[in-house]
């Protein structure tokens, strides 16, 4: 009886081990030579990236045309975000010319303040569509906030002195929001404590009229009733004027 190992049994042997060597030169052509020395990574990578020159220039690159902006970072909640993780990089900025201002800020801004799980709760965050009033369409970040110093709308455990903060009106806390807890003003958005009656009932008669120009204030305007009109303007005439911050 023959030994010899049958020809497929042979010729299967040989094409594995045909395809091991393939597989063995393959492998140490597109792997580098580097790689898994310190793990599994490039470790010629490490040297590679370190020598590279720097992409972000920091805040103080900015600082020497932005000192106004620069102001307000500093001193705001945003000191910690450098310049250019909202601007972007441009190694070419100022001399190409060109903005650096996104202009879709709350694509932007949602990147850290969108509600999600397991964000710090102490991060101030949004959900879509109900910020600022449920049921609205969102504005642009900056309508309401300076993006450099963003004043955080913290509730103030001192209520307002005065008659006023027993028979405050439900819809005061949709002012608040960006207006102050005490109609002091907020930023850009004016002081409302202290104006009278006829000034404030005039001001949100324009706003319904469209002969004052803004977005969030005429569909909030327009959302009032005559009863709540009245019932705000006396309250915020009781209110003691007081400064922006």
């Amino acid at each position: 009886m023959s030994t010899r190992m049958p020809k497929h049994i042979s010729r299967l042997l040989l094409l594995l081990v045909v395809v091991m060597i393939g597989a063995y030169a393959v492998r140490s052509w597109l792997v580098d030579p580097s790689y898994y020395r310190f793990g599994h990574f490039r470790a010629d990578a490490v040297p590679e990236i370190a020598a590279q020159t720097p992409l972000y220039q920091g805040s103080d690159y900015c600082r020497t045309c932005h000192a106004e902006r620069n102001e307000d970072w500093a001193k705001g909640a945003h000191q910690t975000v450098q310049c250019e993780v909202c601007h972007g990089i441009d190694h070419n900025h100022p001399d190409d010319g060109k903005s650096l201002v996104p202009a879709d800020k709350i694509r932007l801004c949602t990147t850290c303040h969108l509600a999600i799980t397991g964000r710090p709760a102490k991060q101030p965050q949004i959900v879509l569509g109900e910020h600022p009033f449920p049921g609205e369409e969102t504005p642009q970040c900056h309508t309401c906030h300076n993006p450099h110093s963003p004043g955080e709308m913290q509730e103030d455990e001192t209520a307002p002195s005065g008659s006023a903060a027993v028979n405050a009106p439900a819809i005061v806390s949709k002012c608040a929001k960006c207006h102050g807890k005490n109609g002091e003003g907020v930023k850009r958005n004016p002081a409302l404590a202290g104006l009278t009656p006829e000034v404030f009932i005039e001001r949100i008669n324009q706003y319904k009229s469209g002969s004052r120009k803004n977005k969030i204030m005429a569909k909030f305007a327009n959302s009032l009733s005559e009863e709540e009109m009245q019932e705000l303007a006396k309250y915020y005439e009781n209110l003691a004027a007081t400064s922006p911050e």
